[in-house]
């Protein structure tokens, strides 16, 4: 499939010393109103709640200039929710299905995937917030021809990554694993560490399911008014969706049959003239 990363940038991280902004400033570089399509603007205050690890550094860096910014905020916000869920023992969905109590039971049959408070295992934040980072970077422009999934493309992107920092071969594999599953509603769920956190993080960006409790996020409860203020949403559902669609309908490869992305091409097919979030999206 050929390379599909350039070589790795750099971007320098503020202070953990800088001073947390709960609201827009013309002093704290706050996003006011960008358009969708705007490259993102990353904080110090976001970025004082980054790990501090070199390779996320990189990662925003490769992200920041090649997503927009209503998927690059999406990604941030994802990381935050993702890394509460790895502090919170168990962080469970009500209505999560791998909740026991919600699963058939088949006699003979003996249940050994983790569940419930086996999400809790121990990924690197560094690793995590690559994942996180990531997990959407399949869909960037430069990948519209490449006849993969964009979920696939982004686990390579970051495979590729972390491999380049030296990353342990365990870790990069749960990061691959992680971004490949994120879509899927019936693996992910049941796995551990960085691929339930992801899927779990995503589903509350959606409104899918609640969001962790504000005092679990990186840097307390104040973090909760940076993602409101300085993480806008900028229609990410519609966005997302549409981006989906027309990778998928220059690539049909992109929405093999069953996944995420085949759904939200048959939402389009079926309502062509839709202009808002796309019928199927919720089907995450």
């Amino acid at each position: 499939m050929g390379r599909r990363t350039s070589s790795n940038s750099t971007a320098s991280s503020s202070s953990t010393g800088d001073k947390v902004d709960t609201g827009p400033s013309p002093d704290s570089g706050s996003v006011l109103s960008p358009s969708v399509s705007d490259q993102g603007t990353i904080t110090a205050a976001l970025r004082a709640l980054m790990p501090t690890h070199p390779v996320c550094a990189d990662a925003l860096a490769f992200a920041r200039s090649r997503l927009p910014a209503t998927i690059l905020y999406h990604s941030f916000r994802v990381y935050m929710y993702a890394q509460a869920s790895m502090r919170i023992t168990p962080w469970t969905d009500p209505a999560d299905p791998v909740d026991p109590s919600l699963l058939p039971s088949f006699p003979g049959i003996p249940r050994i995937s983790p569940v419930s408070g086996e999400c809790a295992t121990n990924t690197p934040p560094h690793v995590l917030f690559v994942v996180c980072i990531f997990h959407a970077i399949g869909l960037a422009r430069e990948y519209d021809a490449i006849a993969e999934q964009f979920e696939i493309i982004g686990a390579d992107v970051a495979a590729q990554l972390l491999r380049s920092h030296n990353i342990p071969v365990l870790a990069v594999r749960e990061a691959w694993l992680a971004i490949a599953l994120h879509t899927n509603p019936t693996i992910s769920e049941r796995m551990s560490g960085a691929a339930r956190a992801l899927r779990s993080a995503k589903r509350a960006d959606f409104g899918l399911c609640p969001v962790p409790p504000a005092d679990s996020l990186p840097g307390g409860a104040s973090s909760a008014n940076l993602l409101k203020w300085q993480l806008p949403r900028l229609e990410i559902k519609k966005q997302l969706g549409d981006v989906i669609v027309r990778q998928a309908l220059k690539e049909s490869q992109k929405a093999p049959r069953g996944s995420w992305a085949a759904e939200l091409v048959r939402g389009k097919e079926e309502h062509p003239d839709w202009e808002g979030i796309n019928k199927c999206f919720n089907l995450f």
